[in-house]
């Protein structure tokens, strides 16, 4: 009884760990709205589409005809956008000399084109964000997040500011991109794939990419929204495939499959473990209750009182509760600091969780026990004895 007491409260305060480590990667702010986002990828065969000026078309040519679809209400193209892999580029500012690979500053890279921070719902900070004028032949423009605008340009404004970047373009390498904007941060990847870092963003009509993935916000439902926009797509080149399809808020739930498995089974092992130690409390106690009677018929024959009673037996599961719960106390808070790569933001010894965690084997203990004390408070003496 002891060790089931042990192990329900193992099981118990991990589950209480991961719960609360979902609850924080469910309250995340991911710095755009998911909801009513829907998403499809492009891989744009390279000898067909093998300059800037090609892939420009295209993406102008989709967005034009996917903003006619019913229900749409923006449209963007992205390299990759969120939860999507990426890009990575080194930068340095302006007047600083160009440092070695070594020691180059990173951050992520994507390539936008359309509405991309409107369509996304990313409020911009300041600045502006690209338009038509942001082609290949003008001058290079940036956009940056507020991540770096904090990391790298503390006090000051980063609008008019230069950075050198590799936006990727063949035979081009390192160029000097003013800054033109600034837009709230976003998460690209998943809580446990890396820690975040700063993003620039530039134009499709600066930056060539033939990798695409659309981004569409509409009212329409997923499956007439994905045969519209392959309608759209062939109409624009028959022979362009159209893959991965799906709304943005499956490509999120996707990031929380493994926290989401580790809570289901921490919670269902949990919960039979409380279960099982709770009916096996009580069968131990109605056993030991039903041996002890011709005891417990002496001492009310003697003037116990039936809360006597009743305190002799609970007394009995709360000592029971006690012994489990230091061995189960030793083993939770080795599993919680063992879980610690797994969780997110959440402390390996965190008071709340095991308060709720006692009070609950508490109750639980308290329930299993009031039953066999109640029959024992109420045991006549005589019959009792006469039985014995």
């Amino acid at each position: 009884m002891i060790s089931q007491i042990a192990l329900t409260l193992t099981l118990l305060v991990a589950a209480g760990f991961v719960l609360e480590s979902f609850s924080r990667l469910q309250s995340l702010s991911l710095g755009y709205e998911p909801r009513a986002l829907f998403t499809a990828r492009f891989e744009l065969p390279w000898r067909v589409y093998n300059n800037r000026d090609k892939i420009d078309a295209f993406a102008k040519a989709l967005l034009d005809k996917v903003r006619t679809i019913p229900g749409v209400q923006n449209a963007a193209i992205s390299s990759n956008g969120p939860l999507m892999g990426g890009w990575q580029t080194g930068f340095w500012r302006e007047e600083n000399p160009r440092p070695q690979p070594s020691d180059m500053l990173n951050s992520d890279l994507e390539v936008v084109g359309g509405d991309y921070f409107q369509t996304l719902k990313v409020p911009l900070v300041r600045g502006r964000t690209f338009n038509e004028r942001d082609t290949k032949d003008s001058p290079r423009v940036i956009i940056i997040d507020q991540a770096m605008a904090e990391q790298y340009f503390p006090g000051e404004d980063p609008i008019g500011k230069r950075l050198g970047v590799d936006a990727g373009n063949d035979n081009e390498g390192w160029v000097m991109s003013e800054i033109v904007g600034v837009v709230a941060k976003m998460r690209f990847h998943a809580v446990d794939e890396m820690a975040p870092l700063p993003v620039i963003y530039c134009s499709l009509g600066q930056a060539q990419r033939t990798s695409l993935t659309l981004f569409i916000r509409s009212t329409m439902a997923s499956a007439s929204l994905e045969r519209a926009i392959h309608d759209a797509a062939t109409s624009v080149d028959p022979s362009l495939p159209v893959f991965d399809a799906r709304p943005m808020t499956d490509r999120v739930r996707e990031t929380w499959g493994s926290h989401r498995l580790l809570t289901f089974l921490f919670s269902v092992f949990a919960g039979l473990a409380l279960t099982l130690a709770t009916i096996g409390l009580y069968g131990l106690l109605a056993y030991t209750t039903h041996k002890r009677v011709r005891e417990i018929g002496i001492r009310l024959a003697l003037g116990a009182r039936p809360a006597q009673i009743r305190a002799l037996i609970l007394s009995h599961g709360l000592k029971l509760l006690l012994i489990g719960s230091v061995f189960g106390l030793v083993a939770a808070v080795a599993l919680s600091r063992a879980l610690q790569s797994v969780l997110f933001e959440v402390r390996g010894i965190d008071p709340r969780i095991y308060l709720g965690v006692g009070a609950l084997l508490f109750a639980a203990t308290f329930v299993a026990s009031w039953i066999p004390a109640r029959r024992a408070s109420r045991v006549d003496p005589i019959v009792a004895l006469r039985t014995e």
